[in-house]
């Protein structure tokens, strides 16, 4: 079980496949463990090396002790590359991994061989939603997970198919959120809500990368990936039509598929130290 001491936490992170293969980074979601991206982690562990992170105040991760931002967490992955022995790999991120992945991509170039963004943006978040996100938070932080909050959460995280499709699935869920740390949920909201503009700095992305859209994620939805695949030169664009915000979870055979894809026809090798 590797873990990686920081200033402010622990950071857990499981180490699969062949140790001289092709390296993949994958970050989850905010409200999400290593469960998200485990169908992904174990197909591509087949013939790549999958360091598969949680972070901060997520999983078997500790929770930080203090507030931290995005390029905080942009320096835990390379923290983890280092770690784990690896110059540079693709990093694959989801929601707030996907900010992360960015940003690394931005102040840590040489690390980073490829994106693929699922479901993310590059935007700060409204002065609407920051104010309703931290409202929940606190309430998180004082009360924990409630139902009602909850209840709230579930659709922007689902589609409204996933959701009468898979309710057991969506019940596990509630529950996964229900037992997380009410520090560290609310620092990891914190840096969300608060993240900065990344639009201006985009262009200095030039490594290939995928941006993968959930055409019904209503947490972000279709202008966010649109501003990515506009401000990076040359990134591609997958749309998964019905897909809700965690479209790993909802549709992990088609996000497999799409990784494999732009990972074929984008041959890179990793580098070890």
């Amino acid at each position: 079980m590797p873990l990686v001491q920081r200033s402010t936490c622990t950071l857990h992170y499981d180490d699969l496949g062949p140790r001289d293969a092709h390296c993949v980074l994958l970050m989850p979601s905010l409200l999400c463990d290593a469960a998200m991206f485990a169908h992904l982690a174990q197909d591509l562990a087949h013939d790549h090396r999958v360091l598969h992170l949680e972070l901060r105040g997520h999983g078997r991760s500790s929770a930080p002790s203090k507030r931290f931002t995005q390029e905080d967490q942009a320096q835990d992955a390379v923290a983890v590359l280092d770690h784990a022995g690896v110059r540079s790999a693709t990093m694959v991120g989801l929601s707030q991994g996907g900010f992360t992945a960015m940003r690394a991509a931005i102040h840590y170039r040489s690390r980073v061989d490829a994106l693929v963004i699922l479901n993310s943006s590059a935007a700060r978040e409204s002065a609407f939603n920051r104010a309703k996100y931290m409202a929940l938070a606190a309430s998180v932080l004082a009360v924990g997970v409630t139902e009602p909050v909850a209840k709230t959460v579930v659709p922007l995280m689902f589609s409204e198919t996933f959701m009468r499709s898979a309710p057991h699935e969506v019940e596990r869920f509630k529950d996964r959120w229900k037992s997380m740390d009410r520090r560290g949920l609310f620092y990891a909201v914190d840096a969300v809500a608060n993240r900065t503009d990344l639009r201006p700095q985009l262009k200095r992305i030039t490594c290939p990368t995928l941006v993968i859209e959930g055409g019904a994620d209503r947490a972000l939805p279709a202008p966010h990936s649109k501003s990515i695949v506009d401000g990076i030169v040359g990134a591609q664009h997958a749309l998964m039509a019905d897909a809700g915000h965690l479209s790993s979870v909802e549709q992990p055979d088609r996000v497999r598929d799409l990784v494999r894809e732009f990972l074929s026809k984008n041959p890179v090798r990793s580098v070890y130290a």
